[in-house]
């Protein structure tokens, strides 16, 4: 079940990808479509302690390397949920990105994040996991959180964890010029 719920999550995550033009509006900073080039990633702003205290339980930050970063919170203790957070450029925005998908993107549901010029939020919950993804919009920057929780989970609980993760992403979120190098 970890690797289906992972793979929606993640297929969920490319295919917002796909949706981004670079015809309309302002280009994505330099080195933008290079993870290794950005000068930031989300958990430059994040740590552990922080995330910790958004989800409601102990978290451990990885951030992989210079030439594959990542920014993932894993649980410290054995069935606790883990969060991924990205960050992709929308030269339309979200709702756009989203609307131009049809019934992938109709199945996020708008949330309210301060801040934000957009935020949705999928669930999927089975018997056996839970899956959230969420997305939320400032500046034509898009940060996702992808978080998972093996059975036994609270839906309700994971849900409100992941929005209050995209609250915090929209509250630090930089401008355009501190994100290139």
């Amino acid at each position: 079940m970890r690797a289906r719920a992972l793979a929606v999550v993640l297929a969920t995550t490319a295919l917002l990808a796909g949706c981004s033009s670079g015809s309309d509006g302002d280009p994505a900073p330099a080195g933008a479509s290079d993870p290794a080039a950005v000068q930031w990633s989300p958990c430059d702003e994040l740590t552990a302690a922080q995330v910790s205290t958004l989800v409601g339980e102990d978290v451990v930050e990885q951030n992989g390397t210079t030439d594959q970063p990542r920014c993932t919170f894993t649980p410290k203790q054995k069935g606790g949920a883990a969060y991924d957070v990205s960050y992709l450029y929308f030269d339309g925005g979200l709702d756009a990105a989203l609307d131009a998908m049809g019934a992938v993107g109709s199945q996020l549901k708008t949330v309210q994040v301060p801040g934000a010029k957009a935020a949705r939020v999928a669930v999927r919950a089975k018997k056996d996991g839970v899956a959230v993804t969420g997305f939320v919009e400032t500046q034509g920057l898009v940060q996702s959180v992808n978080a998972a929780q093996l059975a036994p989970y609270d839906e309700q609980t994971i849900t409100d964890a992941t929005t209050n993760l995209l609250a915090e992403l929209a509250r630090k979120a930089p401008s355009t010029d501190r994100m290139s190098g």
